[in-house]
Parts: structure tokens; C-alpha cells; sequence
């Protein structure tokens, strides 16, 4: 019986902590997929912060430490001088303007770089940070850890419009 109860607490535990993971990743696909068709519109990372929010299920926004929308080098590599960290605070995750902060905004996105001609085309890149707390604290499965997902994609915002 024992050896039962701990095979069935260590499936729960890796099945909530792998729908986790792939929510997450799968949310920042979502927000940098947004970002690379706005392109330029001076109000691109609230629309991809929308994204990532529309994306996550209930009880997710909660556990979210922060969504960083950065520039990222060719080798996929973030710029941590090109990158904006948006919190939330709290209220309606779709009001950008009163219920979220933005920490630091250094690359805004109205001087990304989406025509193509003598400069590189951006590469926009969109990084969700959230904790994961193990549910029934159970040897090995105490405190909690972070899931840290990134996702990048080559800005052609004309290509779709």
C-alpha cells in the first residue's frame, strides 16, 4: 500500500507540474508570436501581455513572478539592456495601464527594427517566469521552483499584414 500511495502522489505531482511547464511555454508563444505581427504599434507589449494573459488558465496570473518582452541576439540570446518586465498588481489583467507594472522599459516598441533593407530585422522575444509549488508537500516534493520559458521569433510584421 505504501509504495502504491507514493506512486500515486509522484504521478499527480509530475502531471501538474509537466500541464505547468507546457502552459507556460505555450503562453509565450503566444505573446511573442503577438508581438512579431504588431511589430511596431506604440502599444505592441500591452497587446502581447494581453496575449499571455488571454492564454493562461485561472489561478496562473497569481503565480506569475513576471513577463520580460526583450531583443534577442541571433543565437536566441536575451538582451538584458533591450528588455521590458512588466508585473501584475492586481484587477483586470487586460487593463495594461492601471493593473500592471512596468519595471523598466528600454525598448520600446516603436524603435524596433521590422522592414527589412540595410539593418537585421529584430528578433523579438517574449519570457515567462512563474513559481510552481509542489501540492502535498511529500518527500522529495517540498517547497517549490520556477518554471522560466522563453520564446523568440524573427519580427516581419509586413509579411503578415
Amino acid at each position: 500500500m505504501p509504495l502504491l500511495l507514493l506512486l500515486f502522489i509522484g504521478i499527480m505531482e509530475f502531471g501538474t507540474a509537466f500541464y505547468d511547464f507546457l502552459t507556460v511555454e505555450q503562453a509565450a508563444r503566444e505573446g511573442v508570436r503577438t508581438g512579431a505581427f504588431l511589430g511596431t504599434t506604440p502599444d505592441a507589449d500591452c497587446e502581447i501581455v494581453r496575449a499571455v494573459v488571454d492564454f493562461l488558465p485561472g489561478g496562473f496570473l497569481d503565480r506569475m513572478d513576471d513577463i520580460q518582452i526583450y531583443e534577442a541576439d541571433t543565437d536566441g540570446n536575451q538582451n538584458s539592456f533591450l528588455t521590458n518586465v512588466w508585473h501584475y498588481k492586481g484587477g483586470d489583467p487586460l487593463d495594461c495601464d492601471h493593473n500592471w507594472l512596468v519595471v523598466t522599459e528600454p525598448w520600446p516598441s516603436t524603435s524596433r527594427q521590422t522592414v527589412s533593407g540595410s539593418l537585421p530585422l529584430d528578433i523579438i522575444g517574449v519570457r515567462l517566469r512563474m513559481t510552481h509549488t509542489w501540492i502535498t508537500g511529500f518527500p522529495p516534493f517540498k517547497g517549490s521552483y520556477e518554471i522560466d520559458e522563453s520564446s523568440i521569433v524573427r519580427m516581419e510584421p509586413e509579411v503578415f499584414g
